[in-house]
């Protein structure tokens, strides 16, 4: 089979047509931005996250330098939350990851819808570089959004997260009303993306793990709005949670993104084993250490893991979230080498 363009080999794994691709693609659906390619391409934070043609080209810096076999915006978990009245500390003149600056609603009627999603808050410079993304990739890279979706949006970024958790167990309703009442904002956010051309979109719900929520809780606060939100978009979506999730599989799936994607502490093989009893050869992305083996390295110890997570069953090597803000941009070339060495279609006999 002669080589594929990233984008008809990503897609051929979220279309469920995995026999159509020629390799295992390697990617990120997470922040791809890194300091070695913030100097590479003139695209530093904050400005990057401000500014849409920096925003671009960050985003694309994995792939032009590295090959990585997508293209990916944005690089923040605070966009959603600034949408909805959130003050965002962006650190000028420091390359460090945007936080709020306070918690902004014990009660419902503190938040304040927008009224005009599509020119609130970074939304415009959001949908700019994906547009800018589609024109220069489009057809040939895959251009990736993420959006953050309620729980882990609301319970990190808008409500003090002690006292969210705390809901859940002693006031569900009022937990309830807040993830209700946001979630029209969170649908659009996503369509907005997906209308400005984006061919995938992540729902990056990082605060939604069993290190933090019980199985039943997430089946109550959490799958619904994920249900509801992929249910609403045409384009194929990645369900990505970092944190041990071995316990909810079977409800990650069951939210109908076209795939998930795991970190390392949710073992491939485990995961594999019980995604194939419900729907056999469903997508997994994974599973990479973004800081122990892509960050730490050496090359050989990141080639090691990228074949074992081959071996193991992902259809798409990955991190398990962000790239770590000063991996060396050669780590991240030896990620997507591996994937090319050990991914290949006859990928059970593996190269020496």
């Amino acid at each position: 089979m002669a080589s594929m363009d990233s984008y008809d080999r990503v897609m051929a794994i979220l279309e469920g047509s995995k026999e159509e691709a020629d390799r295992v693609p390697c990617v990120n659906s997470a922040s791809v931005a890194t300091i070695e390619f913030m100097k590479a391409c003139d695209a530093y934070w904050p400005e990057a996250h401000r500014n849409a043609a920096k925003m671009a080209k960050l985003a694309s810096a994995a792939h032009r330098l590295c090959g990585l076999d997508n293209v990916s915006v944005p690089f923040c978990m605070t966009v959603e939350a600034e949408v909805l009245g959130a003050p965002v500390e962006f650190f000028e003149g420091n390359v460090k990851w945007p936080s709020v600056k306070k918690f902004i609603a014990e009660d419902i009627s503190d938040l304040e819808l927008p009224r005009d999603l599509e020119n609130s808050g970074r939304i415009p410079i959001i949908t700019e570089a994906i547009k800018t993304l589609k024109r220069e990739f489009g057809g040939k890279v895959p251009v990736n959004a993420y959006v953050v979706p309620p729980f882990t949006s609301v319970s990190s970024y808008l409500v003090d997260s002690v006292d969210f958790l705390k809901w859940l167990v002693k006031s569900p309703e009022k937990a309830e009303q807040f993830l209700r009442h946001t979630a029209d904002t969170y649908r659009g956010i996503a369509n907005i993306y997906q209308d400005a051309g984006a061919d995938v979109i992540t729902l990056n719900a990082m605060g939604a793990s069993s290190d933090n929520i019980s199985p039943k809780q997430f089946e109550t606060f959490v799958k619904p709005y994920l249900r509801s939100i992929i249910q609403g978009l045409k384009a194929p979506t990645v369900l990505n949670i970092c944190g041990s999730t071995l316990l909810i599989i079977e409800q990650m799936v069951e939210c109908g993104a076209s795939a998930i994607s795991i970190e390392e502490r949710t073992p491939v093989i485990k995961a594999r084993e019980i995604i194939d009893g419900m729907k056999r050869s469903y997508p997994i992305l994974g599973n990479i250490s973004p800081f122990r083996v892509i960050h730490t390295g050496p090359p050989d110890r990141i080639r090691d893991a990228v074949r074992r997570a081959i071996e193991e069953g992902v259809n798409m090597v990955a991190p398990g979230s962000d790239f770590w803000l000063e991996t060396p941009t050669e780590h991240i070339k030896a990620l997507v080498d591996a994937t090319v060495r050990y991914g290949g279609r006859h990928r059970a006999e593996f190269p020496d």
